[in-house]
């Protein structure tokens, strides 16, 4: 029997500088990491999430694909808010087979961000987004590197709000953050 293929966007994603954290900083991100996987899931309840080595993580969603890049901004924020960086990859494409971990999950949108993290290492850009075609994926060239450029350099007293904001939260609540 064949699998059944989906479209999905798949993200995979590399703390910054990991190897430099001290046993408590290793901790809080990984706090912070597990707390945006169960808040985001939430949201979208189709998302399928893992961390693995200590400092890598892989994400699927399939039917809310197009809050993938949303996802991207928010854990941004949400890490740099306590200092931690990571760079993104979102692959667009589908899944050809899927697994109950999704490091073992394969398919085009797995295969479309390979290169992605080490092209953003070189260029020291934090999120990039792929897909099988060209033209999709050129364009997301152009549009990206503005917001993504732009998160950094607002630090943790300003990503915090932005975070919170990004997530909906209320105006009051985003208001006492600051």
């Amino acid at each position: 029997m064949a699998a059944k293929t989906v479209k999905a966007v798949a993200v995979t994603g590399d703390v910054i500088a990991s190897s430099k954290l001290n046993a408590v900083q290793r901790r809080a991100l990984q706090y912070r990491i597990d707390s945006f996987a169960a808040t985001f899931s939430k949201q979208c309840p189709d998302l399928q999430f893992q961390q693995y080595r200590g400092d890598s993580l892989q994400a699927t969603l399939i039917e809310n694909r197009a809050q993938a890049l949303n996802m991207a901004l928010q854990l941004q924020c949400f890490l740099i808010a306590d200092n931690f960086s990571i760079r993104l990859g979102l692959g667009v494409g589908e899944i050809s087979y899927q697994s109950k971990d999704v490091i073992s999950t394969a398919g085009t949108a797995f295969q479309q961000y390979g290169p992605l993290l080490d092209d953003l290492k070189q260029r020291n850009e934090r999120i990039a987004i792929t897909a099988a075609s060209d033209a999709f994926a050129a364009g997301w060239q152009v549009q990206l590197p503005s917001p993504a450029f732009m998160l950094p350099w607002h630090g943790p007293a300003k990503t915090e709000p932005l975070y919170r904001i990004s997530t909906h939260a209320n105006q009051a609540k985003t208001a006492n953050a600051d």
